[in-house]
C-alpha cells in the first residue's frame, strides 16, 4: 500500500507541475495577444453608416462618428442608432477576442472551447 501511496503522490505532483506550466504558457500567450492587439479597433455601424462606433479589443468605445444627416432625425432615433452601433462594435470586439483566445488555447495545447465553457459556468 505504501508503494501505491507514493505512486499517487508522484502522479499528483506531476499533474500540479503540468497545470502550473500550462497556466504560465496561457498567461504568456495572453500577454502576447494583448500586446499584438493593443491598437486593434473594430467597428459597429447603424443607420446606413450614419453612425460608426469604433471599439477596442479592451471593450472601450474609442471613437464615434456621426454623419451630418443624422441630425435631421428625431432625438430618440439618434439615440437608438448610437446604441445599436456601439452594441455592434462591442459584439465585434468580443468575437475578435474569442477568436484570439481560441488560437491561444490551441497554441498551449488546451481544448479550444475550454476558456469559454469555464466562463459560462462562472
Amino acid at each position: 500500500m505504501d508503494t501505491n501511496n507514493k505512486d499517487f503522490q508522484s502522479m499528483m505532483a506531476s499533474l500540479m507541475q503540468n497545470a502550473q506550466k500550462m497556466q504560465e504558457n496561457m498567461r504568456n500567450a495572453y500577454q502576447e495577444m494583448a500586446e499584438k492587439n493593443k491598437d486593434t479597433v473594430v467597428q459597429g455601424k447603424a443607420g446606413g453608416d450614419m453612425v460608426v462606433a469604433e471599439v477596442s479589443l479592451k471593450m472601450q468605445l474609442v471613437d464615434l462618428k456621426l454623419k451630418p444627416q443624422i441630425f435631421e432625425e428625431k432625438q430618440d432615433v439618434i439615440a437608438e442608432l448610437i446604441v445599436s452601433a456601439v452594441n455592434q462594435g462591442l459584439y465585434a470586439a468580443q468575437q475578435a477576442v474569442k477568436q484570439e483566445m481560441t488560437e491561444i488555447s490551441k497554441k498551449v495545447g488546451m481544448p479550444s472551447d475550454l476558456p469559454f465553457s469555464l466562463a459560462e459556468k462562472g
